[in-house]
């Protein structure tokens, strides 16, 4: 098939993760309406890979 780029979301942490007093935070990546199906994911910061943050995936297709 068609090599698609992905679309890629970062949602940030629930109000009630935000409101509280915990040292940390969640952070949520979407990534969808990509082809082929399997996907490597990382987080970065400042350009430089955040040890322990890495994901692979294959993915379902997407439905819409």
């Amino acid at each position: 098939g068609k090599r698609l780029p992905p679309s890629v979301f970062l949602l940030p942490p629930p109000p009630e993760e935000r409101s509280g007093s915990r040292p940390t935070l969640s952070l949520t990546c979407l990534v969808r309406g990509f082809f082929p199906e399997a996907i490597d994911v990382q987080w970065q910061k400042n350009q430089e890979h955040i040890g322990g943050s890495s994901g692979s995936s294959a993915a379902a297709p997407d439905a819409g």
